[in-house]
């Protein structure tokens, strides 16, 4: 069996791979074709923190996944990374463990490739700055998978600590990705063709009249029904693609608050993202639309990407 670290994901693992997997795995996920139970989650509310079990069985790609990732928001102030996470890879065939891995990046490049995702089928063609609100750890996958996918286009940042934000912008900066800090959230969205909210927070980030026809945003930070990044008007009004259907109304905040306020009910959500890669559903249809992707995050993700992890170690 073999051990993982994050530095080795990182150089065995390309963007494109990953997001051309998670695509596969989305259409498998809509249409029937995995076994993925709805993510446990247990509060460890003393501790202010999270953790979460997401096991995953796609039978078409011979994988099953378990991770394990807790999700700490005070481990800031300890100097320690708010997100951790362990993968676990079994051979399906046998059920004998092959794999485990640090899964920070992982979990960094799958979430970055859902937003990828969201973005081929659901951003206009003619996007050319994408604004990034948050700008932690998952905020610099997000960066690097999406200038990859979008050769030329601009990215501009926003965090609350002003501190973060400049430490970010550098360290992408230096990576060659054209990038600058924003004034303002308000500012940021104003510019932007696309916007990734990237924060576990509690009240929206992004307002309903802040943004222009024909803006696509991806929603995702927030995985708890307290959880809220986008303005309730705002989703109410959007074409609302999801990753499951199932585990939004499970677990989204950004989706359950607007259906709480009476702004709208489940039957708004147009397509699960796997409904759209299959053809079962439209994606944007004029580029006047705003399109809002919210995802929660689903194992199948992981065991997508675990799956290229495998096939690279044996």
């Amino acid at each position: 069996m073999r051990f993982l670290t994050d530095g080795d994901v990182g150089e065995l693992v390309k963007p494109r791979e990953v997001v051309e997997a998670v695509e596969e795995a989305y259409r498998l996920y809509s249409t029937g074709r995995v076994v993925m139970p709805v993510r446990s989650r247990v509060e460890a509310r003393e501790k202010g923190g999270d953790i979460l079990m997401m096991p995953c069985y796609i039978p078409d790609m011979n994988i099953f996944s378990l991770k394990l990732v807790t999700v700490y928001p005070g481990n800031l102030q300890r100097g320690l990374p708010t997100i951790n996470a362990v993968v676990i890879v079994l051979d399906a065939e046998t059920g004998v463990a092959k794999l485990v891995a640090e899964a920070r990046a992982l979990t960094g490049l799958r979430t970055a490739a859902a937003t990828a995702v969201s973005v081929k089928y659901l951003a206009r063609r003619d996007s050319e700055i994408v604004g990034i609100v948050g700008c932690g750890y998952q905020a610099v996958w997000q960066t690097r998978v999406l200038a990859d996918m979008l050769k030329g286009v601009k990215f501009l940042a926003y965090d609350i600590d002003g501190e973060r934000m400049k430490a970010f912008v550098k360290q992408v900066a230096g990576e060659g990705i054209d990038i600058q800090a924003a004034g303002s959230a308000e500012d940021l969205v104003r510019k932007s063709d696309i916007v990734v909210t990237v924060t576990t927070s509690k009240t929206p980030v992004i307002f309903d009249s802040w943004v222009r026809d024909g803006t696509h945003i991806s929603a995702i930070g927030g995985y708890t029904p307290e959880m809220v990044e986008i303005d309730p008007r705002l989703t109410a009004r959007a074409k609302l693609v999801v990753d499951s259907r199932e585990a939004v109304k499970e677990e989204a905040g950004d989706i359950l608050q607007p259906i709480k306020m009476g702004l709208m009910t489940f039957n708004h959500i147009h397509a699960e993202i796997g409904e759209v890669v299959a053809g079962l559903k439209p994606g944007r249809e004029n580029d006047r639309e705003i399109t809002l992707f919210k995802s929660v995050g689903l194992a199948v993700q992981d065991a997508a990407a675990s799956k290229i992890l495998l096939e690279k170690t044996l």
